[in-house]
């Protein structure tokens, strides 16, 4: 058995079904490896569209996403939608080939040699392995997935030298998949957390990533309706119970009625979150200051942003779900007849938000409403760094976790075609809707040739300004543009027909929700330009 042979082996051993990448010269035989045991291997047209691909599968399975790059050019370019993982904690690995171990180092010029690959793909991942022999291979791909598994999710890399895909074994091949480990809080931790909650009289939750990376929805909606405690998000804890729920408040902790209700909030219970700037408004969310705090990750405590952090906290280090069902079981047997808000007051507060801004901005608003009226609960909704993502991030509901993607981490422009890719392919009887703008999507615009090949029926939403809409408008609110920004752009409907998509142009918002709702019932691929200006979302005016 070969290195690559192995690699394919154990990559199927651990439940991978599919790979994203380019057949680079080096990479080539772990392709073709994984083809022969049944993995399904997706060609893409960039290699950064493999990265997000693999990224957005990653996010909507919950299970490891797989990207395959070549030696040199070909790792560089996963490089942005590998970044993008990390700071978004999704599981990916990152299959790299490199030059021959003997050419390492030498500076000979040698095919697609470059200064430092492995510093690369480290600048960029939770940690990168390589091999030293073939026979290494096996037990460096169970750490990796170990670790994958049972600590805060994040990218890894691994670099293999063409020698080594080529050399055979030198023992037997066995390979045991790395499981998952639930790791629970100190037991003294656990009892002050949980007295702590049964002593507070109007406690609030505030969930993020990582309690949908742990799978913790249906708990934590248990947990809020025994306390009758509002239930807040970040951006990528979007869905963690369903947004129409009447304790849900989404990611609206930062609009002046919800303010006001979370002044009266006693204890804030913390799930999973690093508070990022985009999820607080620029770290101006303001919870009360006693918390319990449930994160896998010890190091997050530390590092949370000075304005954000509670000043009296039980820090509970443990998978979210497992932690929280300890902690709710222990409630239901003690606790006295809940108190809490009142459910009218949480409704109250997220209608008067709602109206608000529908006032302002009624167009706006009425295109996320129709767009949900028209999608499934479990539609899956990818979002491209661009102003009607902006939009949603907010004021878009969302039902069930895993289906509103967001380029949340480093906020790359590009990600929204590939990723509606990765997810469709993770799960193909769900709707799949991908938000892009014309920046953005002339980043990745190749990748309809991979729907098309594939039979795709993904829906995007292209909205037009010639222009980066979200630089030009604070460049324009700053009193800085030049006249010269304005992007020349192609006619998008010949464009995406020439790849062999259904397109189309509307002309006004008011007919999007049934244009997408027609799109979704074609069943094919269909890119639908809108060629209209959107006014940015209040907390970007």
């Amino acid at each position: 058995m070969t290195g690559a042979e192995a690699v394919a082996k154990c990559l199927k051993a651990q439940g991978v079904e599919c790979v994203f990448g380019i057949r680079g010269l080096h990479i080539t035989p772990v392709a073709t490896a994984a083809k022969r045991y049944g993995i399904r291997f997706i060609e893409v047209r960039n290699e950064q569209s493999a990265a997000f691909m693999a990224d957005a599968y990653a996010r909507v399975t919950g299970r490891v996403g797989v990207a395959l790059a070549g030696t040199g050019a070909g790792a560089a370019a996963t490089t942005i939608g590998i970044q993008e993982a990390f700071c978004s904690s999704s599981p990916v690995l990152l299959l790299a080939s490199q030059i021959e171990q003997a050419h390492l180092h030498r500076g000979w010029g040698d095919v697609h040699e470059v200064k430092d690959q492995h510093g690369l793909m480290s600048s960029v991942t939770e940690a990168c392995y390589d091999v030293k022999t073939a026979s290494d291979i096996p037990h460096c791909l169970h750490e990796i997935f170990s670790r994958m598994q049972n600590e805060r999710s994040r990218p890894y890399g691994f670099e293999i030298a063409a020698d080594i895909l080529k050399e055979e074994l030198a023992a037997p091949f066995s390979y045991q998949p790395a499981a998952r480990t639930l790791k629970l809080p100190d037991e003294r931790r656990m009892e002050e957390a949980v007295e702590r909650i049964a002593q507070a009289r109007r406690p609030i939750i505030y969930a993020g990533g990582g309690a949908i990376a742990s799978g913790a929805g249906n708990v934590i909606e248990r947990l809020a309706e025994l306390l009758n405690a509002p239930v807040l998000t970040s951006i990528k804890g979007k869905g963690t119970i369903p947004e129409a729920h009447d304790l849900s408040l989404g990611n609206l902790a930062t609009e002046e009625p919800v303010r006001s209700l979370l002044d009266k909030a006693d204890l804030a219970i913390v799930i999973g979150t690093r508070f990022s700037n985009r999820s607080t408004g620029k770290w101006s969310l303001r919870l009360p200051p006693r918390w319990v705090r449930v994160d896998l990750d010890q190091r997050q405590f530390g590092q949370t942003h000075p304005h954000i952090q509670g000043r009296d906290v039980v820090e509970l280090v443990g998978d979210s779900c497992a932690t929280l069902q300890v902690i709710l079981g222990r409630l239901e047997k003690r606790l006295p007849p809940p108190r809490g808000f009142e459910r009218s007051e949480v409704i109250g507060a997220k209608r008067r938000v709602v109206e608000s801004v529908k006032a302002q901005y009624c167009p706006e608003v009425t295109l996320l409403e129709d767009i949900r009226r028209v999608i499934r609960r479990d539609a899956i909704v990818a979002n491209d760094s661009t102003v009607a993502a902006y939009w949603t991030r907010r004021y878009f509901e969302v039902y069930e976790p895993r289906t509103f993607l967001w380029a949340m981490g480093s906020g790359t422009i590009g990600f929204g075609l590939p990723a509606a890719i990765g997810a469709k392919l993770a799960k193909p009887d769900s709707q799949v809707l991908a938000l892009c703008g014309d920046g953005g999507f002339l980043f990745s615009c190749q990748e309809l040739a991979t729907a098309v090949k594939h039979r795709l029926a993904i829906v995007v939403l292209l909205f037009n300004d010639n222009a980066f809409g979200v630089v030009d408008y604070a460049e324009r609110k700053a009193g800085q543009l030049f006249g010269d920004e304005a992007l020349s752009n192609p006619d998008f409907i010949a464009l995406a027909k020439s790849f062999g998509a259904d397109a189309e142009r509307v002309d006004s918002l008011e007919q999007i929700g049934a244009v997408v709702e027609t799109a979704f019932a074609r069943n094919r691929l269909t890119v639908v330009e809108v060629p209209v200006t959107l006014h940015p979302p209040p907390d970007l005016a």
